[in-house]
C-alpha cells in the first residue's frame, strides 16, 4: 500500500529519527573537528563570509560612487588598499566583489548539485529509455571542453537581450551561474546515478518495494538521505569551481562591467595597465582573495570527502 505524504512527514519528524540524527551530526563533528585543515578552511571560509556581509558597514565609501578620490594612489591610512584608476577605493570594492563572487558560487554550485541529483536519482531509479537518454545527454556535454563551451555560451548570452524581453533586468552574474549550471550539472548527475544504482540494488530498497512503499517514499526516504552526504562535498566543490569560472571570464571581459566581481577587479587591472606600471595593489587584493577563498573551500572539502569516506580518516 502505498504510503501517503502525511505518514512520510510524520516519519521525517519523527523524534526517534531526529535523536539519531543528533547523534549522527555529533559524530560528524567529532570528526570534522579532528581534521586541522577542514577547521582552518571553515574559519577562513566563515572570516570571508562575515566581511563580505558586513563590508559596506566597515567602510566609508561607495564602490559605485562618483570618481572624487585621487587616482592610483598608494595604499595608506586613509586608503587601506589604495585607489584604483576611476579614483575608487580598492579595500570598499574588494568587500563588494567578496559578495558578488561568494553570491556568484553558492548560487551557481548548489544549484548544478542540486539540479545534476535530481536528474541523476530519477535517471537511475526510472532506467530504461529515460536513463539511456540522459546519459547519452551528459556524454555529450562531458564530451566538450569546459572552458570553450563557457565562453561560447557567455559571449551568445548579451545577443539574446533583443531577443528575450525579460532577460535584460536579469543580473549579468546570474547568467554566468546558469551558464556554469548548464556546463557542470551532468558531473554531478554521473556521479549521483553511479550512487543510486549502486542503492537501488540493497536489500532495504527491495523491502520497501516488496512492502508496497511508493517510488516517492523510496527516493526521499532511502536514497536521497544514503546520497546527501556526497551531495554535500560535491557542492562544496562545485561553489569553489564557479567561482574560479567566474573571475575567469570576467577577467576576459565577459562579466557585468557595472557589477564588481574579485574576476572584474583583475580585468579592471589589466585595462589600467597595473601589471607593466607596477600598482600591485589593483591585482594582489583580488588574486589574494581568489586564492583564499579556494583554498578555504578545498580545505572543508577535503574534511567532508574523510566524514563521508571512512578510509580517508587517520588511524
Amino acid at each position: 500500500m502505498a504510503i501517503k505524504a502525511t505518514n512520510l512527514f510524520r516519519m521525517v519528524v519523527n523524534p526517534n529519527n531526529l535523536k539519531r540524527r543528533l547523534r549522527k551530526w555529533g559524530s560528524t563533528t567529532k570528526i570534522f573537528s579532528r581534521n586541522w585543515m577542514g577547521v582552518i578552511g571553515l574559519v577562513m571560509m566563515v572570516t570571508i563570509i562575515i566581511l563580505a556581509i558586513i563590508g559596506p558597514d566597515i567602510t566609508d565609501y561607495d564602490p559605485y560612487g562618483f570618481f572624487t578620490i585621487d587616482r592610483n594612489v598608494r595604499p595608506n591610512w586613509d586608503h587601506l588598499l589604495g585607489t584604483n584608476g576611476y579614483g575608487q577605493d580598492v579595500f570598499t570594492i574588494l568587500l563588494e566583489s567578496l559578495r558578488v563572487s561568494l553570491l556568484v558560487g553558492v548560487v551557481a554550485g548548489s544549484l548544478t548539485v542540486l539540479f545534476g541529483t535530481t536528474i541523476g536519482v530519477a535517471s537511475a531509479y526510472i532506467g530504461g529509455w529515460v536513463d539511456t537518454l540522459i546519459m547519452r545527454i551528459t556524454d555529450v556535454i562531458l564530451v566538450l571542453p569546459a572552458l570553450p563551451l563557457m565562453l561560447v555560451l557567455a559571449s551568445i548570452a548579451p545577443l539574446l537581450v533583443d531577443k528575450i524581453p525579460w532577460i535584460d533586468i536579469v543580473p549579468q552574474w546570474f547568467i554566468i551561474a546558469s551558464i556554469y549550471i548548464i556546463v557542470f550539472w551532468p558531473v554531478s548527475a554521473r556521479l549521483i546515478r553511479s550512487q543510486a544504482l549502486s542503492l537501488k540494488q540493497r536489500a532495504f530498497i527491495t523491502g520497501a518495494k516488496a512492502s508496497g512503499a511508493s517510488r516517492t517514499y523510496i527516493i526521499f526516504k532511502h536514497i536521497l538521505p544514503n546520497v546527501f552526504p556526497l551531495m554535500l562535498t560535491m557542492i562544496i566543490t562545485s561553489m569553489r569551481q564557479a567561482i574560479l569560472y567566474e573571475a575567469f571570464l570576467s577577467y576576459l571581459g565577459l562579466g557585468d562591467p557595472l557589477t564588481w566581481t574579485l574576476g572584474q577587479m583583475l580585468h579592471n587591472a589589466q585595462v589600467h595597465a597595473a601589471f607593466a606600471s607596477g600598482n600591485w595593489w589593483l591585482f594582489w587584493p583580488p588574486g589574494i582573495a581568489i586564492g583564499l577563498i579556494t583554498l578555504s573551500f578545498a580545505f572543508v572539502g577535503m574534511a567532508f570527502d574523510e566524514i563521508v569516506n571512512p578510509r580517508l580518516r587517520q588511524r
